[in-house]
């Protein structure tokens, strides 16, 4: 099997259990959002309750339902409208994978460009004082240790521009959807993991760690900025190393 066909396997699976209706429909990319909200989510809920005990189990459905409440009841709204009414944009639906060097390289530039749309959307949300206390405050009344789900601890108008921003190179781009779909998975996994509150070997190599973003939530001039990667903040002086 070659790397044009190497994908083939997975998105015939998808096909044929999903159908095209489904995954050319927004719905197929908000579940894919939504398992990246929700299976680091229950992992690491998991891990705070029963293996590390830093957090009961009544305190950890404390911050998931502050954070969720509102946000899984839009989730299920919004997937009930999506498959019952015909929507004006579909997905286009080929019969063939992406070759994986495509996949790779839009996986790669949807990290990059998510990365520094969000940085410089983060920086503005701290620079605009009225903005910064009406509505980007709401995220910084978590203060650490952090719970994997104060990351969804947002104001609803952040929680929109944030989405908008994450996810804007496969907005834009015309990728394959599984690749839209892979890539929304693994950034919104990424953006919760930073609000972990743990150190991650291997892990924390690649991406914004939730120690350095801890950091983020204790200081009043904006460290440690992005919860993707760590590029932009080196880049633009913001970064600050954790021991």
């Amino acid at each position: 099997m070659d790397e044009a066909t190497v994908l083939q396997p997975a998105w015939d699976f998808l096909l044929e259990n999903l159908g095209t209706g489904f995954l050319s429909s927004p719905a197929f990319l908000l579940t894919a959002v939504v398992l990246g909200v929700y299976v680091p989510g229950i992992v690491f809920s998991v891990v705070d309750v029963f293996v590390t005990r830093r957090m009961t189990l009544a305190q950890n459905w404390a911050v998931y339902w502050r954070a969720m409440k509102w946000y899984s009841t839009a989730y299920v709204v919004g997937m009930a409208v999506m498959l019952s009414i015909d929507l004006p944009f579909v997905l286009a639906i080929p019969a063939t994978a992406p070759p994986l060097s495509e996949f790779l390289l839009d996986l790669l530039l949807y990290f990059l460009v998510g990365d520094f749309a969000s940085y410089v959307w983060h920086r503005l949300e701290h620079a605009q004082g009225l903005y910064a206390k009406k509505v980007h405050y709401f995220h910084h009344m978590d203060k650490p240790p952090l719970s994997i789900w104060t990351a969804m601890v947002v104001h609803p108008v952040e929680g929109l521009t944030v989405f908008f921003f994450f996810h804007i190179y496969g907005v834009f781009a015309a990728i394959h959807p599984l690749t839209f779909a892979v890539a929304a998975f693994l950034l919104t996994a990424v953006t919760m993991i930073t609000h972990c509150g743990y150190k991650l070997p291997v892990y924390d190599w690649f991406f914004a760690t939730s120690t350095g973003h801890n950091l983020h939530h204790t200081r009043r001039e904006p460290v440690n900025v992005s919860v993707v990667l760590t590029l932009c903040d080196r880049l633009f002086g913001t970064f600050r190393k954790v021991a």
